[in-house]
């Protein structure tokens, strides 16, 4: 396997500096200055005309940087950026990350621009991140160099998920979604062109970071195929690898071609040695992001057996229609309730609730009967998963039922997964469902995905050892 690459101080940095920062309004380098700023480490501005920014004495030269600089980011054109990036490593800066764009993915002058950048690494041992990237983002250390809107208070209390991806956009734009209904970003890494480090830098490095729980990737071109499968399989033996990766069909490949300068090779094998190395693959951004939720959260299941828990008729039908669905490489079925577990539910529901599998608690539902209903469901020996939905347009149920559920989750050894509902309310719940540490969904949909997401890292687990 690929050697690892240290990556401490690019995440835990002395200082960094700014080269491009100013004071002017809407400027990347404002932007990205200003929000490195809030971080509690010293920030230090480069500009060759500007003395003060936003307060902070500025440097004109990168040669006149302190020596404790650990991160150097670049916010100025292609151009400047390349120099810049020489300059910053003949300093002894150990990580430039150039953000701008104008390098391969615009043609044979700034695939010469890029080939520069590599020869940097090659020349001084200085490592890029980039260029065309958005850096990084790490909300337990305070780190965010994103200049672009990207849901960094939602995400700001931070959690297990590492997020690496090749394009910006299609990465905050989804956690930005996905964080109306929580998640708990670790790191966010943009790869941009990638002209030195790559995903499995990142990888290696969040196979050792015991604060990232689940690594989650967003891919259009993996020039390195073979190294990228041995080293998502080390890494799935510690913790789950998920993978987006686009490009699959031939026009597809040829646009992320075009955006990323780099050809992205077939898709024909790539489902069969995703399986084979232990990555679990999905096929849009929000599967990206809800196989990530839960799996850097949940618990992984003995089995396959799903139990499903309803005030709602209807919500129990569709749920077993989706985990009895034959159309998928995971497969589920519900779970048969022993006599025991039927009698617990008889006792508290009402006499004209269906108690079998799916449990129908009807419109009567409460939150008492909810908690003594799952407490019974989870006891049974046949049950392997649990999905509940907690639906709040019963009279019987109050916001009390979150609390309760969230304490009951915490004790039991078996996955819950929520589906809750409640109109404009429904997203503020699912937040606080996730502050509890229970993961839920908006949709019967999404969450059994989620709940096949679970089985299929438990497959993983068995077929290649590791962690659960």
């Amino acid at each position: 396997m690929r050697a690892k690459v240290d990556l401490t101080q690019l995440f835990k940095p002395r200082a960094i500096a700014v080269i491009g920062a100013t004071a002017k309004a809407s400027k990347v380098g404002r932007i990205v200055f200003q929000t490195l700023i809030r971080a509690d480490r010293r920030v230090i501005p480069v500009h060759p005309t500007e003395t003060t920014i936003l307060g902070h004495p500025a440097l004109a030269r990168i040669e006149d940087l302190p020596a404790d600089i650990d991160i150097a980011v670049i916010a100025t054109g292609a151009d400047r950026a390349t120099e810049a990036a020489e300059a910053c490593a003949k300093k002894g800066i150990p990580f430039i990350i150039p953000i701008a764009g104008g390098f391969s993915e615009s043609g044979p002058a700034g695939k010469a621009l890029e080939e520069r950048l590599r020869a940097v690494v090659k020349k001084t041992g200085a490592r890029i991140l980039g260029p065309n990237t958005l850096g990084l983002f790490v909300p337990q250390e305070r780190l965010d160099m994103i200049f672009v809107e990207h849901g960094d208070r939602a995400l700001a209390q931070g959690g297990g998920v590492a997020f690496i991806t090749q394009s910006g956009s299609v990465g905050v734009e989804a956690l930005g979604l996905e964080s109306t209904i929580g998640f708990g970003l670790r790191a966010f890494v943009g790869l941009g062109n990638k002209a030195d480090l790559d995903e499995i830098d990142f990888m290696q490095h969040f196979a050792d970071d015991p604060r990232a729980t689940c690594v989650a990737l967003y891919a259009e071109a993996l020039p390195n195929g073979r190294a990228f499968l041995e080293a998502a399989e080390f890494v799935s033996r510690r913790k789950p690898v998920v993978v987006l990766k686009a490009g699959r069909t031939p026009t597809a490949a040829a646009a992320a071609s075009s955006h990323t300068g780099r050809l992205a090779g077939s898709d024909r094998v790539v489902g069969g040695a995703f399986r084979q190395h232990g990555v679990q693959r999905v096929f849009d951004e929000e599967q990206l992001c809800d196989a990530a939720r839960v799996l850097s959260m949940a618990r992984i299941p003995k089995g396959n057996r799903v139990a499903v828990i309803s005030p709602a008729g209807g919500y129990g039908v569709m749920a077993t229609d989706y985990i009895e669905a034959t159309d998928n490489h995971v497969p589920l079925t519900m779970a048969k309730l022993s006599d025991n577990t039927v009698e617990r539910i008889r006792q508290v529901a009402p006499l004209f609730a269906s108690l079998n599998n799916p449990v129908d608690l009807t419109a009567s539902a409460t939150d008492d009967m909810t908690v003594e209903t799952l407490r019974a469901v989870v006891d049974d020996p046949g049950v392997d998963v649990v999905m509940c939905m907690a639906l709040f347009a019963p009279p019987g149920i109050t916001d009390g039922l979150i609390r309760r559920v969230s304490a009951l989750a915490a004790e039991i050894d078996k996955p819950l997964v929520l589906v809750a509902q409640f109109g404009p309310f429904t997203y503020g719940h699912l937040t606080r469902f996730h502050d509890h540490g229970v993961i839920g969904y908006p949709s019967v949909a999404r969450a059994v995905r989620a709940v096949r997401c679970l089985v299929e890292r438990a497959q993983i687990v068995a077929q290649h050892g590791g962690h659960q």
